[in-house]
């Protein structure tokens, strides 16, 4: 293969192993070299650059999906602790980082560079543009915040258990949001081995969607709830007076006892019919039963 080459007065570094990673797509590679290539003090983020590119959002998101996965784009959300306000980093980097140790090291060497998706956030519930929202209100108006002990011991599980696999990495708020879905879980089956099997087993190569991924396993392998104290025992009788099925392990069933009254009064030759069976079948296995003896 001959090539032709002119250096061009501006251009990005970019490695082999970039160029020739054999996972990669080259919707994410460019997605990667776009980034890196972004000057000090550039306003673009991932998302706006996604905006740009031919391929479309889908195939966008997938690629960053990949950059995160593979190690080369790194996401972290933080809430100020007064003010309330979000913050949104990405660290994007020209080589792999998988290692906790190397991606820390990372972020404290890293320069504070609006082009890799840092935002200053605003005051939770207020309008972009300065505008008064007297009047209105909004599901994300309020910030987030952990409602409870037992939300917030489910909140910090949560990010442990996530925190295992990289394909099931959630920020901040994703993980509050998944709290009482965690806490739910726990108030049925404190076990966390099997929360734990629950959302990661038999995970598959790629999850496009983390948080909607967890929130399903949430929801379709949720345990059953439990019975309350004085829930009644299960099975069926006959009720005493009209010998008609009484649930829950009743004597008297809900008409006779006048909680549910009578569409157009009792039904008098029905009574009689059930009791009159009722008393053969008695009839006939105490028979069964002397003959047994026998």
């Amino acid at each position: 293969m001959h090539v032709h080459f002119i250096a061009p007065a501006r251009y990005v570094r970019a490695s082999h192993e970039i160029v020739r990673h054999p996972r990669l797509r080259a919707t994410a590679k460019t997605l990667l070299l776009w980034a890196l290539s972004l000057p000090p003090g550039s306003r673009d983020t991932i998302l706006t650059i996604g905006k740009r590119m031919p391929e479309g959002r889908t195939a966008v998101a997938r690629a960053r999906a990949q950059l995160i996965e593979e190690g080369y784009l790194h996401v972290r959300r933080s809430q100020h602790p007064t003010k309330g306000t979000w913050t949104t980093r990405v660290l994007v980097s020209s080589v792999p980082l998988t290692e906790p140790d190397e991606i820390e090291t990372a972020w404290r060497g890293s320069v504070r560079n609006p082009a890799l998706g840092e935002g200053e956030g605003r005051e939770a519930g207020t309008s972009p543009k300065g505008e008064k929202n007297e009047g209105k209100t909004s599901s994300r108006a309020a910030t987030v915040t952990v409602a409870g002990a037992a939300e917030g011991e489910a909140a910090g599980l949560l990010g442990r258990l996530t925190a295992r696999d990289r394909r099931l990495r959630l920020g901040a708020a994703e993980v509050l949001d998944l709290a009482p879905l965690v806490a739910d879980w726990l108030a049925r089956d404190p076990d966390m081995g099997r929360l734990r099997e629950a959302l990661l087993g038999g995970l598959p190569s790629h999850v496009l969607a983390p948080a909607g991924f967890v929130r399903a396993r949430l929801e379709r392998r949720m345990p059953e709830a439990v019975a309350g104290p004085g829930a009644a025992a299960g099975g069926m009788r006959e009720c005493a007076s009209c010998a008609d099925p009484v649930e829950g392990g009743g004597v008297v069933c809900r008409r006779c006892t006048g909680v549910a009254p009578l569409e157009g009064g009792p039904d008098t030759a029905a009574v009689e019919r059930n009791r009159r069976g009722a008393e053969r079948a008695r009839s006939l296995l105490r028979g069964a039963m002397v003959t047994a003896a026998a």
